[in-house]
């Protein structure tokens, strides 16, 4: 795939810049370069104006991307599924302050959103978040859902 001139300031939606998804503190310390090509953009803007921003707008307050595109290197390094959608720019993963968030987040988008997988995952160290993932073709959108938000 062809790398793009990178801007992390290009706006994907309105509320969600290309660099929310590209900079990593991994890939930062590895050295690793998480430029994406323009699919991977494709992909992250549909996935902001499908999913994240209908979000944004829905709770009226900041929506934070912990992580978003994983170039295949930096995937591995944070031990990530081979075939993880966050290589193809079509997965995010969102902070969730606490337990009620994440459920009122979860079920607001299981109820008014296209979306392939969405859950909750958690480590070992009890950090918690929204896992959410959009297939730019519609059709191949499985809207799989899981409420997982039990102790590690």
């Amino acid at each position: 795939m062809k790398k793009i001139a990178y801007n992390p300031d290009k706006m994907l939606s309105e509320n969600f810049r290309l660099g929310e998804f590209t900079e990593h503190e991994k890939a930062r310390l590895l050295a690793i370069d998480n430029t994406p090509s323009w699919e991977v953009v494709f992909h992250l803007r549909q996935l902001c104006r499908e999913v994240l921003q209908p979000l944004r707008d829905h709770v009226g307050l900041p929506v934070t991307v912990l992580s978003g595109y994983r170039c295949p290197a930096l995937n591995e390094a944070l031990h990530g599924l081979g075939a993880s959608l966050h290589i193809q720019g079509c997965a995010a993963d969102l902070y969730v302050p606490d337990a009620d968030t994440a459920r009122q987040w979860y079920f607001w988008m299981v109820n008014h959103l296209d979306f392939d997988l969405l859950f909750v995952e958690h480590n070992r160290h009890g950090d918690r978040w929204l896992h959410v993932s959009y297939q730019a073709d519609y059709h191949l959108n499985r809207h799989k859902s899981f409420f997982n938000y039990g102790k590690p």
